[in-house]
């Protein structure tokens, strides 16, 4: 696929030799800051350096930074377009902050493969009803579930791939018939973006990850996952706990950081929060905090909404339903769960919330 020689944002093409002097004047203009990052991103994009900077989410520990190859984010955009059929001229919605590699991988899929950028103010609930179409757009899963409870206004997109975060089994079933092909992305700041697949709705849909072209797969002692990509400068190891079913295809149970080791019990809380969010039918996340018997003690943090059961109901309901080992030693309640930019839970801040 031939590299564009610049970029259409909101159906006006800019030649790439226009660029940097259009990019100036829209930074010094009254622009919001948001659709500001992405001009800065562009003007990033054309100069002489072969890299691009980056930094993870911090979700899970210390924010690091990344020298991203251009080349490397050239070669994941082409995967991309090719694999989902994107063409020339399509239309990609960006709604997710530039901060993020998603967001700048959505310009860079754009600059790369020719599509119309769409901007919109990459809050939890996207805009989208200045549009009758879009054939491409990348969230996380909190902005589809604000989507879902706008009636059918996902419909208008054709292809959707939703990253940041793992897409709990009812926000799950709420798409099985939507006719919007839709994917799960596996991926992270390193990869530069996705470096594998599953689809979650239609016909092959899976509860597994499946590599995207030129990426191997592997695992270390703890289970860890492995990524070896051609279009990587080096290996890329994770703190992703997987479990294979072939060398290329994978279910993904949780971060080997967030585990929480309660008297010799080792809980997965996001694969423990994916069953207690099923009983209860509430978002829920589960830590670990400090205990002089059981080293850490398994708690149940939920959101406090009108209705909801009692936390002594709540307990009382999980011990019919779960192994004694994995019923919460306590639960609290939070006005709201914390989350960051990429909408995924905070724990770190979740944990400070508690001790305060």
């Amino acid at each position: 696929m031939k590299e564009s020689d610049g970029i259409s944002i909101n159906g006006v093409w800019i030649a790439a030799k226009k660029l940097p002097g259009i990019c100036a004047e829209r930074l010094e203009s009254d622009l919001p800051e948001w659709e500001k990052k992405v001009y800065r991103f562009l003007l990033d994009w054309m100069d002489d350096r072969d890299y691009i900077v980056q930094f993870s989410s911090g979700t899970t520990g210390k924010k690091k930074e990344f020298r991203l190859p251009k080349p490397s984010m050239r070669a994941s955009s082409k995967i991309t377009c090719k694999l989902l059929g994107l063409q020339r001229r399509n239309s990609a919605l960006l709604c997710l902050p530039v901060d993020y590699i998603a967001g700048k991988m959505m310009i860079v899929r754009s600059w790369i493969c020719g599509l119309d950028l769409r901007l919109t103010n990459p809050g939890g609930t996207p805009e989208l009803s200045k549009y009758e179409k879009i054939n491409f757009s990348a969230m996380v899963p909190l902005q589809v579930y604000n989507l879902l409870n706008q009636g059918e206004v996902l419909n208008k997109i054709q292809t959707l791939i939703i990253g940041g975060g793992e897409i709990r089994s009812e926000l799950e079933n709420r798409l099985k018939d939507y006719p919007t092909r839709i994917y799960a992305t596996y991926g992270m700041a390193e990869t530069c973006s996705h470096v594998a697949l599953r689809k979650v709705n239609g016909q092959n849909s899976s509860a597994l990850f499946t590599a995207i072209p030129g990426v191997k797969l592997d695992s270390d002692d703890e289970n860890r996952l492995m990524i070896n990509a051609d279009f990587l400068p080096e290996s890329v190891q994770t703190n992703d706990l997987v479990e294979f079913a072939s060398p290329n295809s994978f279910r993904w149970l949780g971060r080997f950081d967030n585990l929480i080791n309660s008297g010799g019990i080792k809980i997965i809380p996001e694969e423990l929060e994916e069953k207690i969010a099923k009983i209860l039918g509430l978002e829920c996340a589960l830590i670990g905090i400090p205990d002089v018997k059981l080293g850490k003690k398994l708690v149940l943090v939920l959101e406090a909404n009108e209705g909801h059961l009692s936390p002594n109901m709540v307990l009382e309901k999980l011990k019919t339903e779960l192994n004694k080992h994995f019923v919460p030693k306590a639960i609290f309640q939070v006005k709201e769960l914390p989350r960051n930019k990429s909408f995924k839970i905070n724990r770190k801040k979740l944990q400070y919330l508690l001790r305060g």
